[in-house]
């Protein structure tokens, strides 16, 4: 699941020219796969630095930087809407799935910019809520999960269209559009889903919003059902509508 979740950022690291010996800032680091992914591509002489508000989130980073026998990572719990002055200037910020949470994606990225260093570039990757505007009657079910979670996203405060809106968030802050894409994230029976594993993820917040109930999610017998569904429907999901964008920073 890891390989479906991260590919697509992974190429938009490499695509954006991230290179070896350059300092990169991971905004809303959560867990701290992809600083890890910066630190394999920067080298022994660059250095990641993740950001992230939840220090459960962190813990799990730090062990896994630990396990992982990573030296070029550090991690600081902060808002990213309100980081310390201290914390230097880096030649990237990224971030994915960030600035859909954030009250005002403008904002956040207007205060970025001075952590980030001249011709510095900053690299989002976001998702948009279109994916479940298609057709989805031989996948009823995936497209049932899909919309509670996207429902749940939306009564949270996040913005379920920012990805289409990346394009003029960044032209607007003065930044250049050095690289736009979007892709289809497809998941096939034989590619496996991670589907499940974000609703059982998410489940408690669902039922928090009461988009769903726990009797109607049953999160026992999920991950089993979308395999069945998608093995038997013999067709490809549209999990995910990822938007990517390389943007930098010039005088």
């Amino acid at each position: 699941m890891d390989i479906l979740r991260n590919e697509f950022f992974h190429r938009l690291l490499i695509d954006s020219g991230i290179k070896k010996g350059i300092r990169v800032l991971d905004v809303g680091c959560g867990a701290g796969d992809l600083s890890i992914m910066a630190a394999e591509l920067v080298g022994g002489s660059g250095e990641v630095t993740g950001v992230d508000i939840s220090q459960d989130a962190l813990a799990a980073a730090k062990k896994l930087i630990v396990e992982k026998c990573i030296s070029n990572v550090r991690f600081i719990q902060a808002d990213i809407a309100k980081l310390p002055n201290n914390i230097g200037v880096f030649d990237v910020i990224m971030g994915r799935r960030v600035l859909m949470y954030q009250s005002n994606a403008s904002q956040t990225i207007e205060g970025l910019l001075p952590f980030l260093s001249e011709n510095g570039k900053m690299i989002f990757q976001e998702s948009e809520r279109m994916a479940d505007s298609f057709n989805f009657s031989m996948l009823p079910l995936h497209s049932k999960i899909q919309n509670w979670i996207w429902d749940t996203v939306e009564k949270e405060g996040g913005n379920s269209h920012i990805g289409m809106q990346l394009y003029s968030e960044m032209k607007n802050a003065g930044l250049k559009i050095s690289l736009l894409r979007a892709e289809a994230i497809l998941h096939t029976y034989e590619s496996g889903s991670d589907l499940g594993w974000a609703a059982k993820m998410m489940a408690s917040r669902m039922i928090e919003h009461n988009v769903v109930t726990a009797e109607e999610l049953n999160v026992e017998t999920l991950e089993y059902r979308l395999m069945n569904e998608l093995k038997n429907s013999n067709i490809p999901f549209i999990r995910d509508i990822a938007f990517g964008i390389c943007a930098e920073k010039h005088k």
